[in-house]
């Protein structure tokens, strides 16, 4: 099922309980029956599912019904006649009520109307002639007619870009399918330094993390290969590299330099002076040599970080001009140059300039599944001092390969996830208006203000469309979070790792406020739906009362329960510690085998059963 399906099913009981509760405004139309007639011209009016004494300002008759309008006073409902519903000789009531509206008598305006009388939901002229025109741009009428309910039943502003934004979260892709799209368009655009760093972001929320940890491998590959002072570490670094496919297999030391100088770098200011240097040597041009050799110096000398290879290089050009080292340079010679010379160059860009070649991503994941002993074939066929480098790589890198399975870890990465995204951004704008909070300056370099700076700035129309939808995303799950009295209702997305695998948590919570005005973590309830690689579609119901915790797990898989069973000891013992009781784990099968939504009624009902429902991630 589509997270977009979950997130309609989640939503229900809050639409459901808003209309029940849904005020009369001045101005809105509604179809009533009068009911009972009492003196001074007050009548009991059955509208909907509500009964109300109203004011009318003319006789009418009792059990008819009518057309009224809403009409402003500070006291009694007071309601103005438009027309009767039922008069014998008038149109169908849709046709009568548009054409006293002045609106078109269209299929698509008489579908509308109907659908705002089948819902009982409050009518206005200036509602119906906007919502007649959303619709219209929307992907099917159905899925723009059930936008519009939960644009009024929330009472959000009535306006066309809150209206896209609810209809992305309610029909349309994942976020980070949104997010997959729109770095695509951005790949190989012309970018300003904010473009850069939404490309980058980008990256980071949808890169795997077998894939973050093979790019890690790479870069210190990378380093170890151009590091001159241990030649054997550096040649079992530049095998490995071949292994993983950066390098051609068949290829020497000196080739790859200059490939890599003539790809990767071939925008760069260092590859010219580096290709000229090669051909000063190769035609034995004394003069150009040495020009192009103080040209190499002048540029790593810029950056304070490279102090120690400008040191080395300096030392070279001396010699050389000085006549201590014979030219035209030997091949040794030339390569030492050129690892020295590149590994400045590497050390600052390395991850921006591999990251837009195809075969890098590649090399990544494979980096990733080694570092992990995904593949034992293919660590098998590695040499004792390559399986030893390897080794080595996964004692540095212990940290991040264990990420997967740290708890804490995985709380401070969706923690990370969520202020990545910008869902807080027009608070942090306040904050840094009314207070110059330099944290809240730092949040505002998030996705959704470099969204909003993109749509600012010269760039293609397809890329403008991807993040115009990706905004859309985010501002949608901004408008169905509220706070509603004591209680705080909140629902987003989130792309998340699964190790080798991207995929979309839909979290919804909602629960009392504290005084600290947080969510109550001892009286909450835990929803949340994602797809995982070999478990599939799963949904997990986590009820918390007096941090007592009941968990109900959905999925059609017959052996889960038997599959989780050795963890439950473990899930028991670590909620005790941070003062959570484990009552019960249940588990359930979708209602419906053959429905391709899972668990649709199951996910209703889950959703009805408790006033509290929802995600607490602190728990």
């Amino acid at each position: 099922m589509k997270p977009s399906d979950i997130i309609q099913r989640i939503i229900r009981n809050d639409q459901n309980n808003a209309v029940k509760t849904a005020a009369f405004r001045p101005g809105q139309i509604v179809s009533g029956r009068i009911v009972k007639l009492f003196p001074n011209q007050r009548a009991e009016v059955h509208i909907g599912s509500h009964k109300v004494i109203a004011q009318l300002e003319t006789p009418l008759s009792a059990n008819s019904r009518y057309w009224f309008k809403v009409e402003p006073d500070e006291g009694m409902l007071r309601l103005k006649v438009m027309e009767s519903a039922n008069r014998p000789g008038t149109s169908a009531p849709a046709e009568s009520l548009l054409s006293q509206l002045g609106m078109q008598l269209s299929r698509e305006n008489k579908m509308l109307i109907q659908f705002f009388l089948k819902e009982q939901l409050p009518i206005t002229a200036e509602t119906l002639k906007m919502a007649s025109e959303w619709i219209k741009e929307s992907q099917s009428a159905e899925d723009g007619l059930r936008t519009v309910k939960e644009l009024i039943v929330r009472q959000l502003p009535l306006s066309k870009n809150i209206f896209l934004a609810l209809s992305s979260v309610l029909h349309g892709d994942t976020l980070s399918s949104l997010m997959g799209e729109l770095q695509e368009e951005l790949r190989d655009a012309d970018l300003s330094p904010k473009g850069q760093r939404l490309y980058s972001l980008l990256g980071d929320l949808i890169t795997t993390s077998r894939e973050k940890l093979g790019q890690q491998a790479i870069f210190r590959l990378f380093s170890e290969w151009l590091d001159t002072k241990n030649l054997a570490s550096s040649h079992t670094a530049f095998q490995l590299l071949k292994v993983l496919g950066l390098m051609p297999g068949e290829a020497d030391e000196d080739a790859a330099l200059k490939q890599l100088t003539e790809g990767s770098l071939q925008n760069k200011p260092i590859s010219h002076v580096l290709t000229e240097l090669l051909k000063a040597n190769e035609s034995e041009n004394r003069q150009e040599f040495i020009l192009n050799f103080a040209k190499l110096n002048g540029i790593i000398s810029q950056r304070s970080e490279s102090i120690g290879q400008a040191q080395t290089l300096e030392t070279l050009f001396n010699d050389i001009r000085n006549g201590k080292i014979s030219f035209p340079a030997e091949k040794n010679l030339l390569n030492a140059l050129f690892k020295s010379a590149l590994s400045h160059t590497l050390n600052a860009d390395l991850g921006q300039l591999l990251s837009g070649e195809p075969e890098f991503k590649q090399a990544a994941v494979q980096a990733g599944i080694l570092l992990a002993g995904e593949k034992p074939s293919a660590a098998a066929a590695l040499t004792l001092l390559e399986k030893t480098m390897l080794d080595e790589l996964k004692n540095i890198m212990r940290t991040e390969l264990n990420f997967t399975y740290d708890q804490g870890n995985i709380q401070s990465e969706l923690k990370r996830i969520i202020r990545t995204l910008g869902l807080s951004h027009e608070h942090d704008v306040l904050n840094l208006i009314k207070h110059h909070d330099e944290e809240a300056a730092e949040k505002l370099d998030t996705l959704k203000p470099l969204l909003m700076g993109l749509l600012n700035e010269e760039t293609s129309h397809s890329a403008k469309d991807a993040a115009e939808r990706l905004l859309h995303k985010l501002t949608g799950f901004q408008a169905l979070s509220q706070e509603s009295g004591p209680l705080q209702h909140y629902i987003f997305q989130l792309p998340v790792s699964l190790w080798g695998k991207i995929t979309d948590l839909t979290m919804q919570w909602s629960g009392r406020k504290t005084e600290m005005g947080k969510i109550d973590p001892s009286h909450c309830r835990v929803i949340f739906y994602l797809n995982l690689e070999h478990l599939n579609e799963t949904i997990v119901d986590l009820q918390v009362q007096n941090r007592i915790i009941n968990i109900s797990v959905i999925n059609e898989n017959k052996e889960i329960k038997d599959l989780t069973a050795p963890f439950a000891a473990d899930l028991k013992e670590n909620l005790l510690k941070i003062n959570y009781k484990l009552s019960s784990v249940s588990f359930q099968k979708p209602e419906s085998a053959g429905d391709t939504l899972l668990a649709r009624e199951t996910m209703t009902s889950i959703v009805q059963s408790n006033q509290f429902s929802g995600v607490d991630i602190r728990i």
